[in-house]
């Protein structure tokens, strides 16, 4: 029951606070959009701190918004606010590379924030057919961004990025646990045989 509140309560940070800047800025525009979202994501680095439970994931997403409102200050754009998530995103399939030059599982790293104890027993050697789906995953976010920043509106491209972001995420994790179970199946099947 415990794994199954964290899953939720992590669920729910993903997808709210993206549905209220899109309130705040239908409402009242880029900039107040901005600082709902600073606001809740500071007010959920300060919970996560005082239950000693504060994420990555958490100050890598102030520091963005951040970044977002540093690039549409400069700029006057308001699509650019994707720009600061575009370079995360190219640093991050940078970073994925890397780990798969080292053999080292993305998806492990990736699902840290979710605290799965059963996952973390999981050796990455059996984890890294689920690479591939990761780094097709960011790819397909970075050329969507690009795309969305030269040729759709704001709104068009809001919804462009939240569908490729948190949903995506979702059906990509899906698809790994499923790749994960297949390996398992395979290796148990092997193994199976070769007592016989």
């Amino acid at each position: 029951m415990k794994k199954a509140k964290t899953i939720i309560i992590t669920l729910v940070n993903m997808i709210l606070p993206a549905l209220m800047f899109f309130a705040a800025y239908k409402l009242w525009g880029i900039i107040p959009a901005i600082a709902v979202s600073t606001l809740y994501s500071i007010i959920s680095i300060v919970v996560s701190a005082i239950r000693d439970k504060l994420k990555n994931s958490q100050v890598i997403g102030l520091l963005g918004l951040i970044g977002s409102a540093v690039a549409i200050y400069f700029t006057g754009d308001e699509k650019f606010y994707y720009i600061p998530a575009l370079i995360e995103n190219i640093i991050f399939l940078g970073f994925m590379i890397y780990l798969c030059v080292r053999r080292k599982s993305i998806f492990h790293f990736i699902l840290k924030d979710f605290e799965i104890d059963s996952l973390q027993r999981v050796s990455e050697n059996r984890l890294m057919n689920v690479n591939t789906v990761w780094l097709a995953f960011f790819v397909l976010k970075i050329i969507s961004k690009v795309i969305g920043i030269l040729y759709l509106d704001f709104k068009q491209l809001f919804w462009l990025v939240f569908i490729l972001g948190d949903p995506m995420t979702i059906v990509a994790v899906v698809i790994s646990v499923i790749l994960i179970r297949r390996s398992f199946v395979f290796v148990k099947k092997n193994d199976d045989a070769e007592i016989s």
